[in-house]
């Protein structure tokens, strides 16, 4: 079975509170570190 996630750990702005989220250099996040809001983006989720 082929890998179906891709890693990308960039920057962003938060669409809920506005604040630039900085990139974590190891790891990608889909929720901002000021008020957590986050956001599911997988494609192809785990069942």
């Amino acid at each position: 079975m082929g890998r179906k996630f891709t890693k990308i750990d960039e920057s962003f702005v938060c669409e809920h509170c506005g604040k630039q989220v900085q990139q974590l250099g190891y790891t990608c996040r889909n929720h901002c570190n000021s008020c957590l809001y986050s956001k599911h983006v997988d494609i192809n989720p785990r069942r």
